[in-house]
């Protein structure tokens, strides 16, 4: 998961390469909401961990470019 300890940091998630970019899906929506809780939670981190990389980017669009991409 890339834990993000202020909204500065949040910036590394770049989701407008993404169709879905102008407003959160629910993968960024997750990610910023439950970042700070899941950090200490072995489970949600590891979901987490799955969905977005330490460096930001996104493993759902990485997988289904076709379908996100713009």
């Amino acid at each position: 998961m890339a834990y993000f300890s202020n909204g500065t940091e949040g910036m590394v998630f770049d989701c407008s390469p993404c169709k879905y970019g102008e407003k959160p899906c629910p993968i960024a929506w997750i990610q910023m909401e439950w970042n700070y809780e899941a950090c200490n939670n072995k489970v949600a981190r590891a979901i987490l961990d799955n969905l977005v990389k330490q460096d930001g980017t996104c493993t759902m669009f990485e997988e289904f470019k076709e379908d996100f991409e713009l």
